[in-house]
């Protein structure tokens, strides 16, 4: 049986701890972790699991960055760690565990030091999200030359984790915050993979395209509430309040088949695409959903009124962690760099 997350009526954005139970109790990270196979590939499971996402998404969006990060993680483990890794793998899907990926580099960066017995390593990693829930993550460190290596690190001593440096208004839920790997011993199994794997495409950048899916859910979401609220307050009937809802139907349709067109030309290429395409479209994917959230988001606002600012009131919560979620850093430069790959089709 494919779990599912249960979100109630269309138009219910959940707290975060009822979903995250939810999906705990349904084992939802260990099925979607178990989409990829052996060679960490989805092939013709991209559906489920962009379907996971998504809902996971529209349910709460922290949830969904958890998920997210955990069937990130999971990929790259299969795609370049070795037997071992594999079997530790399969050791921590079978109990439920949670695995992360954390990227940002705090201050002092994440790096490494040569010791006479062992490597160790030193400084911080920033914006990690499920401190005190993920057990496991995967952890880029720039070595010789600024190429990534990436490890396979313990991430569950509490006194590594702080919390407080989340000061954001959105996601609060997430668990983010800065994490110390200052001293750590680097011992076996910790490295994963050769240098500079990290960024082989179209696992790379064109593995965004879970991110919008997640996005994806939470834009819908916020479309149904608003639609929700207009029909229960008797206003849907207003032509003004009609053209803004039709106009918000508009932009989620877009983004979702902006979502399923990148996740298909990622996870199951067509003959004779090419993965500069396949990425530039992932990429596109991410730019599409920032547009299509935003104006969903404004329409919302504008139907709703004042009363969607209420601190209790679910749009607020479900605005609030959408609005930090959806940023990225450098979106002008990722448009104008995937633009001639994205024009070929068209010269």
């Amino acid at each position: 049986m494919n779990p599912s997350i249960p979100t109630g009526s269309k138009g219910d954005y959940r707290g975060f701890e009822s979903a995250f139970s939810a999906a705990r109790s349904d084992r939802l990270f260990r099925h979607v972790g178990g989409l990829y196979d052996e060679a960490g590939l989805l092939g013709d499971r991209w559906p489920r699991m962009l379907e996971q996402l998504r809902a996971a998404g529209a349910t709460n969006l922290n949830l969904g960055r958890l998920l997210e990060g955990h069937a990130n993680a999971v990929q790259l483990v299969r795609l370049y760690g070795d037997a071992g890794q594999h079997a530790f793998l399969d050791e921590m899907l079978e109990t439920d565990a949670i695995i992360g990926v954390w990227g940002a580099d705090g201050t002092p960066p994440a790096s490494v030091e040569e010791g006479e017995g062992a490597d160790v390593l030193r400084g911080f990693k920033r914006y990690a999200s499920g401190l005190g829930i993920v057990s496991q993550a995967i952890v880029p460190i720039a070595g010789e030359g600024g190429i990534l290596q990436l490890y396979l690190l313990p991430v569950d001593d509490p006194l590594r984790q702080d919390l407080s440096a989340w000061t954001v208004s959105g996601m609060r839920a997430s668990a983010s915050g800065r994490y110390s790997f200052e001293g750590i011993t680097i011992g076996e199994g910790m490295r994963l993979g050769e240098p500079g794997v990290y960024k082989t495409e179209p696992f790379f950048e064109g593995g965004i395209w879970r991110c919008a899916a997640v996005h994806l859910g939470g834009l819908e979401t916020i479309l149904a509430l608003t639609a929700r609220y207009l029909e229960t307050s008797g206003r849907l009937d207003h032509p003004l309040q009609t053209e803004r809802l039709g106009r918000a139907i508009l932009a989620a349709r877009t983004a979702r088949l902006w979502v399923e067109d990148a996740a298909r030309r990622i996870e199951a290429p067509q003959s004779g695409e090419t993965v500069q395409h396949a990425v530039a479209s992932a990429s596109y994917t991410r730019l599409q959903v920032e547009a299509s959230a935003l104006k969903v988001m404004e329409i919302a606002r504008r139907a709703v009124g004042l009363s969607s600012f209420e601190t209790d009131h679910p749009l607020e919560a479900a605005i609030a962690d959408l609005s930090v979620y959806l940023r990225q850093a450098n979106p002008d430069a990722l448009l104008i760099h995937k633009c001639w790959a994205m024009a070929a089709e068209y010269l």
